[in-house]
């Protein structure tokens, strides 16, 4: 995985349940920082979580774990450095697949993951790499780090800041769906999933003026943008509204277009919106004819989280 923004995914039983936060990885030499936000973490006040960074060899996760977490009023928010030879192998983030959380020692079918990738996950195929070779004993590897001591000069906080912690949690409502989403139709370069803010509108909801134009799109469609805008089919944001209406919008806007990823209006959710390159919101195609029941809502914030794609002013 690249350096980019993840959402953070509960599973009980192997199964996807809902989104708690984000994990968000900055690669730096041979290290990268881990910014990790979740709430809604049901285990007690205090309790100690371990945190692994894992690969997928096949069907098999091969992990390694690299932290402790602890967990306060049902929220953990760190920021910690952690040197890539602590991931497994010594691998660089680039070949990391994710990271998953969990209680010590296995005890629950409770965990939660953050991946560039969505895939059928087994925990039954986990194997920890150190185990396979050497106890970190006998091999003199560092131990996992705890996130008040994290190794470097890198402030380490691990309280929690509400601004910060509550941002992503209520981001996503409540996933039933545990399919695999489709893989993309055309794009095949392997770009990071999330997008960085590009345009420098506030994410406040409105309307363009005038009457702006409208398609309704496929997620295979992206492969009919200009080519830098393909990485868009695995942008996270754009994934969980396109997985929960089954639609994207094309809109054209006083020589303009814009990508519109379907979703309800919130400020949290703006938030997630502008950190995945979705900064501007609008209602002008919630009431599109050519959107079914099942591709849009009821309530009055509907709309769609939009994104420039065409003649856009450069920064």
């Amino acid at each position: 995985m690249n350096s980019g923004t993840f959402y953070l995914y509960e599973y009980e039983n192997n199964k996807r349940r809902r989104n708690v936060g984000f994990i968000k990885a900055s690669r730096h030499y041979r290290s990268c920082i881990l910014q990790i936000h979740a709430n809604g973490i049901p285990v007690g006040n205090g309790a100690s979580l371990e945190l692994y960074a894992f690969y997928r060899d096949g069907a098999d996760l091969i992990a390694e774990q690299i932290a402790v977490l602890n967990c306060f009023r049902r929220n953990i928010s760190a920021r910690l450095p952690i040197a890539e030879s602590r991931f497994p192998e010594g691998r660089p983030l680039p070949q990391i697949d994710g990271f998953f959380i969990r209680l010590p020692g296995n005890r629950s079918a409770l965990f939660w993951m953050a991946s560039a990738f969505f895939f059928e996950v087994d925990m039954n195929r986990l194997r920890i790499a150190s185990s396979e070779t050497t106890s970190l004993e006998n091999t003199g590897s560092e131990p996992a780090a705890n996130v008040s001591e994290a190794e470097g000069s890198v402030p380490v906080t691990n309280t929690p800041r509400p601004e910060e912690a509550s941002a992503p949690a209520d981001i996503l409502a409540a996933e039933e769906n545990t399919g695999e989403p489709a893989a993309p139709a055309a794009p095949s370069e392997p770009e990071a999933p999330s997008e960085p803010p590009t345009p420098s509108e506030p994410s406040t909801p409105s309307t363009p003026p005038g009457k702006p134009s409208a398609k309704k799109i496929q997620r295979s469609d992206i492969a009919q943008l200009p080519r830098r805008f393909w990485p868009l089919a695995n942008n996270s944001f754009l994934l969980h509204g396109y997985h929960n209406y089954n639609h994207l919008m094309l809109i054209e806007e006083e020589g303009r277009t814009w990508l519109g990823v379907p979703g309800t209006y919130d400020p949290q959710e703006a938030r997630a919106a502008d950190l995945f390159g979705f900064p501007r919101f609008t209602r002008s195609c919630a009431s599109f004819p050519e959107l079914s029941a099942e591709e849009r809502s009821d309530s009055g914030d509907f709309g769609h989280w939009c994104r420039c794609v065409g003649n856009c002013p450069r920064r």
